[in-house]
């Protein structure tokens, strides 16, 4: 067997050299095939013109506030839990564009939990996973919010893992933290 000399050995390092970077390109395209993991929540504190956003509620009586009575819930609930074709409402129709990447979750509700704010409750638990009651060491039932749960699942594969944004100021800071966020990464977090 004949020893392998400089010359031999430098020109087959450069050509493996040279192809690294380009088989780390092959690599990237094959990964940027699969569609972008994304999650927006919206919430919306002050309401929706109901009509126009609802499916199912162009024709109806507009629901009136009626509040809670000891936790209960005194209006029936509208929707049924479970997967419904999406209605495209007035408010909706911007997105029929984008339908395939579109759930439309309604008729959402949680039970209130005495001893705390009711409006900071709305917000602070509207996207946790936590039932009333079930938290003890908080007076807040809310617990890792949906948004985070996602982000354990597809945050690796995202320029960044989870993004949250508000349009207070946060100068003042009368409010509690309970009024200004919805995403926690678990309770008081």
């Amino acid at each position: 067997m004949s020893a392998l000399n400089r010359r031999s050995f430098l020109r087959g390092a450069a050509g493996a050299t040279l192809s690294l970077p380009w088989l780390e390109s092959i690599a990237s395209a094959a990964n940027a095939a699969s569609p972008p993991q994304r999650l927006a929540i919206y919430y919306v504190p002050i309401g929706v013109v109901r009509r126009s956003f609802f499916p199912g509620e162009a024709e109806t009586e507009v629901p009136k506030f009626r509040g809670f009575l000891g936790g209960k819930r005194e209006q029936p609930d509208l929707y049924k839990p479970g997967y419904q074709p999406i209605v495209w409402t007035p408010t909706l129709e911007p997105l029929r564009k984008v339908r395939d990447h579109v759930t439309l979750i309604t008729g959402l509700d949680r039970v209130y939990q005495n001893g705390t704010d009711v409006h900071a409750q709305c917000g602070s638990c509207f996207l946790s996973s936590a039932a009333p009651y079930e938290i003890k060491s908080s007076a807040w039932p809310l617990n890792r919010t949906l948004d985070h749960v996602v982000a354990d699942h597809v945050g690796d594969a995202t320029p960044f893992r989870s993004l949250e944004f508000s349009c207070n100021s946060h100068k003042d800071n009368v409010e509690s933290i309970y009024f200004d966020n919805i995403s926690w990464y678990g309770t008081g977090h």
